[in-house]
């Protein structure tokens, strides 16, 4: 039988480096978040909706533009071929947004259109692609140094971004200058990428381990990524952020400033602790796949952290929402609190499984996976159908979807664990006879 002791996981290198990555997330994240009620009685719903868009539609390209090699960073067993990925990973990534703004240059008036977004903010979309390409940049480093397990440098990066953009953000608003949030947000994606790349350096990563001959060998021998991952890893982003850019088409950019303040504040748990979990969650479980030991302990230790947050602010946001947003962001976001009641359950099951979702890159059940976003993909499109619904009931419906798709990814998570552990304890029954 399992015995679960606290004094374990307190003591336990997982304990430790989910701390350091959590504690310096949380320090990063705070300064966008305390920034937020200035910033937000200066820029408009409308100003915000835009740049939701904005972030929304290079969210969507930087999960194609490196083909998903990003993920196998963290798997060969030699720095050489970890770092053959890497830059195959930057290549592509640089070669596809240049081809993305091209076609935003020739195309531009059809994609506004097309995007319902008025030409006042036009000049969003040509940020997009360098948006892009520093994100999945940053992205690569940052599997590089979980590689080697450096969860210091990958919080006091999320510090430097979040310094640099909210300093930014905040000067630009001190000067009235309409697209101080986009701007803002680039120069702290430069900083990041500049800082990643110094961090990098510090744990291997050099310009001495390119070889042309060795990214070939990784494109080669890591097609898998882009074969069985790259189009349900696409639509799993879209399935994530299309709900802001159907709002803006089916109703107003407005609307969408609305629904994305609820959707900043609600993902709080998600950005502050989620993403750090799964990071180190990915290390742990795949350097526990190569020993194949268990990793039950490891997860219960975590589940029980994690359901207790949910729980947490599905309680803060029921019965304070209306009062917080309005003591803290003003009056004109009263509405953002009212349908953050709606959303909360959505969001705190997403979180939830969203901390253990490395579990499938760790343990190479990608194609389970990609099965889990083709159905999560498809249910979100299918919005498209209720675009007549008042936007409160396109809400809901919404969030009823992502509770039904986060209901089928934790069926999905208990068998993997499950077969893994199987799997395991089968090789320890033969260690012993």
């Amino acid at each position: 039988m399992l015995k679960y002791s606290p004094k374990l996981l307190f003591k336990s290198e997982l304990f430790r480096n989910t701390s350091i990555l959590i504690s310096g997330t949380a320090v990063a994240q705070l300064i966008p978040i305390l920034l937020q009620p200035i910033l937000l009685r200066f820029f408009s719903p409308a100003t915000f909706g835009a740049y939701s868009l904005y972030a929304s539609l290079y969210g969507i390209i930087i999960v194609i533009s490196s083909l998903r090699y990003e993920l196998a960073i963290i798997l060969p067993r030699k720095d050489n071929e970890a770092a053959g990925v890497f830059f195959l990973t930057v290549i592509l990534a640089l070669g596809f947004n240049i081809f993305l703004l091209l076609i935003i240059i020739i195309w531009k008036t059809k994609i506004l259109l097309f995007l319902n977004l008025s030409d006042a903010f036009a000049g969003y979309l040509y940020f997009v692609p360098l948006g892009a390409f520093l994100v999945s940049t940053y992205q690569s480093i940052n599997y590089w140094l979980v590689r080697k397990k450096k969860f210091f440098p990958i919080s006091l990066n999320k510090f430097i971004r979040r310094g640099f953009e909210g300093t930014a953000q905040l000067t630009f608003k001190f000067l009235k200058i309409s697209y101080g949030l986009i701007y803002g947000d680039l120069i702290g994606q430069v900083a990041n990428v500049l800082s990643g790349i110094f961090q990098g350096s510090k744990a291997g990563l050099s310009l001495r381990l390119f070889s042309w001959e060795k990214i070939k060998y990784v494109l080669k021998k890591y097609s898998e990524y882009p074969k069985f991952n790259i189009v349900p890893g696409f639509m799993s982003a879209c399935s994530y952020l299309l709900p802001a850019i159907m709002i803006n088409k089916f109703y107003s950019t407005e609307d969408t400033g609305y629904f994305n303040i609820s959707k900043l504040l609600l993902s709080i748990p998600l950005a502050l602790i989620g993403s750090s979990i799964s990071n180190v969650l990915l290390q742990r479980v795949s350097e526990k796949d190569k020993s194949k030991l268990s990793i039950r302990k490891d997860l219960i230790s975590i589940l029980f952290f994690v359901i207790l947050i949910a729980l947490f602010e599905i309680a803060i946001i029921m019965f304070w929402a209306e009062d917080l947003f309005k003591i803290f962001l003003g009056n004109k976001w009263v509405f953002s609190g009212t349908i953050s009641k709606t959303l909360v359950w959505a969001f705190a099951f997403n979180f939830i499984v969203s901390s253990f979702s490395s579990i499938f890159i760790s343990l190479r059940k990608i194609k389970l996976l990609s099965v889990w976003q083709l159905v999560y993909f498809l249910s979100i499109l299918s919005l498209i159908l209720f675009k007549t619904l008042s936007f409160n009931s396109f809400l809901k419906l919404y969030a009823l979807i992502e509770v039904l798709c986060c209901t089928l990814i934790t069926i999905f998570i208990f068998f993997v664990i499950l077969k893994y552990e199987k799997m395991v304890s089968g090789i320890e029954l033969n260690k012993k006879m």
